[in-house]
Protein backbone atom coordinates (compact mmCIF):
# COMPACT_ATOMS: atom_id res chain seq x y z
CA UNK A 1 0.00 0.00 0.00
CA UNK A 2 1.70 3.11 -0.86
CA UNK A 3 0.70 6.48 0.88
CA UNK A 4 1.49 10.01 -0.51
CA UNK A 5 3.83 12.43 0.59
CA UNK A 6 1.14 14.65 1.85
CA UNK A 7 -0.49 11.43 4.01
CA UNK A 8 2.81 10.95 5.28
CA UNK A 9 3.24 14.37 6.16
CA UNK A 10 -0.15 14.77 7.29
CA UNK A 11 0.37 11.38 10.10
CA UNK A 12 3.53 12.89 11.12
CA UNK A 13 3.13 14.82 14.89
CA UNK A 14 3.70 18.67 14.73
CA UNK A 15 7.06 17.81 16.48
CA UNK A 16 8.01 15.48 14.05
CA UNK A 17 7.10 17.79 11.07
CA UNK A 18 9.50 20.30 12.84
CA UNK A 19 12.29 18.29 13.09
CA UNK A 20 11.63 16.85 9.32
CA UNK A 21 11.91 20.55 8.19
CA UNK A 22 14.71 21.20 10.40
CA UNK A 23 16.82 17.84 9.18
CA UNK A 24 16.52 18.71 5.39
CA UNK A 25 16.83 22.76 6.16
CA UNK A 26 20.15 22.58 7.87
CA UNK A 27 21.29 18.65 5.69
CA UNK A 28 21.36 21.02 3.06
CA UNK A 29 23.27 24.02 4.47
CA UNK A 30 25.82 21.16 5.79
CA UNK A 31 26.28 20.43 2.33
CA UNK A 32 26.53 23.90 1.05
CA UNK A 33 29.47 24.80 3.83
CA UNK A 34 31.20 21.36 2.76
CA UNK A 35 31.01 22.48 -1.28
CA UNK A 36 32.37 25.71 0.08
CA UNK A 37 34.97 24.26 2.13
CA UNK A 38 36.27 22.17 -0.29
CA UNK A 39 36.12 25.32 -2.86
CA UNK A 40 38.66 27.10 -0.61
CA UNK A 41 35.52 29.21 0.79
CA UNK A 42 35.36 30.02 4.78
CA UNK A 43 32.71 31.18 6.52
CA UNK A 44 34.36 33.24 8.85
CA UNK A 45 34.67 31.03 12.11
CA UNK A 46 38.16 31.11 12.50
CA UNK A 47 38.11 35.29 12.72
CA UNK A 48 39.82 36.69 16.24
CA UNK A 49 38.00 39.47 16.80
CA UNK A 50 40.58 40.40 19.74
CA UNK A 51 37.84 40.42 22.14
CA UNK A 52 38.64 38.81 25.57
CA UNK A 53 35.07 36.56 24.25
CA UNK A 54 36.69 34.84 21.40
CA UNK A 55 37.89 32.21 23.47
CA UNK A 56 34.13 31.56 24.60
CA UNK A 57 32.88 32.40 21.18
CA UNK A 58 34.05 29.28 19.17
CA UNK A 59 30.65 27.19 20.74
CA UNK A 60 28.73 30.09 18.90
CA UNK A 61 29.91 29.52 15.06
CA UNK A 62 27.75 28.60 12.03
CA UNK A 63 29.33 25.73 11.75
CA UNK A 64 28.62 24.28 15.12
CA UNK A 65 25.19 25.71 15.07
CA UNK A 66 24.82 23.64 11.74
CA UNK A 67 26.34 20.61 13.50
CA UNK A 68 24.15 20.64 16.63
CA UNK A 69 20.69 21.02 14.43
CA UNK A 70 21.94 18.58 12.33
CA UNK A 71 22.38 16.01 15.05
CA UNK A 72 19.64 17.25 17.15
CA UNK A 73 16.69 17.06 14.47
CA UNK A 74 17.94 13.45 12.75
CA UNK A 75 18.42 12.47 16.56
CA UNK A 76 15.63 13.57 17.66
CA UNK A 77 13.69 11.82 14.41
CA UNK A 78 15.50 8.42 14.97
CA UNK A 79 14.53 8.85 19.04
CA UNK A 80 11.31 9.80 18.25
CA UNK A 81 10.83 6.26 16.22
CA UNK A 82 12.23 4.31 18.98
CA UNK A 83 9.70 5.89 21.60
CA UNK A 84 12.01 8.01 23.40
CA UNK A 85 12.14 11.95 24.41
CA UNK A 86 13.07 14.45 21.43
CA UNK A 87 14.91 16.01 24.21
CA UNK A 88 18.08 13.50 24.05
CA UNK A 89 18.14 14.95 20.54
CA UNK A 90 19.77 18.30 22.22
CA UNK A 91 22.14 15.73 23.94
CA UNK A 92 22.84 14.60 20.52
CA UNK A 93 23.21 17.85 19.09
CA UNK A 94 25.48 18.80 21.82
CA UNK A 95 27.70 15.75 21.08
CA UNK A 96 27.81 16.31 17.50
CA UNK A 97 29.14 19.74 18.55
CA UNK A 98 31.66 18.02 20.92
CA UNK A 99 33.29 15.65 18.38
CA UNK A 100 32.78 18.69 15.94
CA UNK A 101 35.71 21.11 17.88
CA UNK A 102 37.50 17.73 18.92
CA UNK A 103 38.37 17.41 14.93
CA UNK A 104 39.09 20.91 14.16
CA UNK A 105 41.35 21.17 17.12
CA UNK A 106 43.37 18.24 15.75
CA UNK A 107 43.33 19.63 12.45
CA UNK A 108 44.77 22.44 14.12
CA UNK A 109 47.69 21.06 15.16
CA UNK A 110 48.64 19.58 12.13
CA UNK A 111 49.00 22.75 10.73
CA UNK A 112 52.75 23.96 10.08
CA UNK A 113 53.26 27.40 8.91
CA UNK A 114 56.24 26.11 6.46
CA UNK A 115 58.39 29.31 7.66
CA UNK A 116 61.74 29.28 8.46
CA UNK A 117 63.29 30.43 11.27
CA UNK A 118 66.75 31.48 10.42
CA UNK A 119 67.86 31.49 14.18
CA UNK A 120 67.18 27.46 13.85
CA UNK A 121 70.38 27.22 11.93
CA UNK A 122 72.81 28.95 14.36
CA UNK A 123 75.10 26.30 15.51
CA UNK A 124 74.05 23.85 12.15
CA UNK A 125 76.62 22.70 9.94
CA UNK A 126 76.52 23.05 6.13
CA UNK A 127 77.96 22.87 3.04
CA UNK A 128 79.28 25.78 0.72
CA UNK A 129 77.61 25.59 -2.65
CA UNK A 130 78.72 28.42 -4.39
CA UNK A 131 81.88 29.89 -3.42
CA UNK A 132 81.99 31.91 -0.32
CA UNK A 133 84.61 35.10 -0.72
CA UNK A 134 86.46 36.52 2.32
CA UNK A 135 86.41 39.41 4.90
CA UNK A 136 82.28 39.75 4.20
CA UNK A 137 82.88 41.15 0.78
CA UNK A 138 80.01 38.89 -1.54
CA UNK A 139 77.85 36.14 -0.90
CA UNK A 140 78.63 33.09 -1.33
CA UNK A 141 75.84 30.37 -0.79
CA UNK A 142 75.75 27.35 1.35
CA UNK A 143 73.26 23.95 1.67
CA UNK A 144 72.24 23.63 4.93
CA UNK A 145 68.79 21.13 6.68
CA UNK A 146 67.33 22.80 8.96
CA UNK A 147 63.58 22.47 10.07
CA UNK A 148 63.42 19.20 8.21
CA UNK A 149 64.01 21.06 4.91
CA UNK A 150 66.93 21.28 2.56
CA UNK A 151 67.83 24.84 1.67
CA UNK A 152 70.57 26.71 -0.12
CA UNK A 153 71.07 30.13 1.48
CA UNK A 154 73.38 33.03 1.34
CA UNK A 155 76.51 32.97 3.43
CA UNK A 156 79.63 35.46 4.24
CA UNK A 157 82.76 34.65 6.32
CA UNK A 158 85.05 37.22 8.03
CA UNK A 159 87.94 34.81 7.43
CA UNK A 160 89.53 33.59 4.20
CA UNK A 161 87.49 32.38 0.94
CA UNK A 162 85.84 29.50 1.36
CA UNK A 163 85.95 26.78 -1.77
CA UNK A 164 82.72 24.98 -2.79
CA UNK A 165 82.20 21.48 -1.31
CA UNK A 166 83.82 22.70 1.95
CA UNK A 167 82.11 21.87 5.15
CA UNK A 168 81.32 25.21 7.91
CA UNK A 169 79.42 25.97 10.93
CA UNK A 170 76.80 28.89 11.00
CA UNK A 171 78.17 31.27 13.72
CA UNK A 172 75.55 34.06 13.13
CA UNK A 173 73.56 36.22 11.16
CA UNK A 174 73.75 39.34 9.78
CA UNK A 175 70.65 41.19 7.77
CA UNK A 176 69.55 37.94 7.12
CA UNK A 177 72.73 36.04 6.07
CA UNK A 178 74.21 33.51 7.61
CA UNK A 179 77.79 34.26 9.00
CA UNK A 180 79.45 31.02 8.37
CA UNK A 181 83.72 29.86 9.78
CA UNK A 182 85.40 27.08 7.90
CA UNK A 183 85.78 23.57 9.81
CA UNK A 184 88.57 22.24 7.64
Amino acid sequence: MEISIQEWWSNLLGVQQLLWILAIFFTLLFFLQMIAALLGFNDGDDIDTGSDFSEASIFFTLRNAVVFFLGFSWGGLALIEEGLSVFWGTFIGIMMVAINLLLLRGLATLSESGNLKLENAIGKVAEVSIPIPAKLTSCGKINIIFQSRLEEMEALTEGESIPRGTKVKITKMINNQFVVTNLS
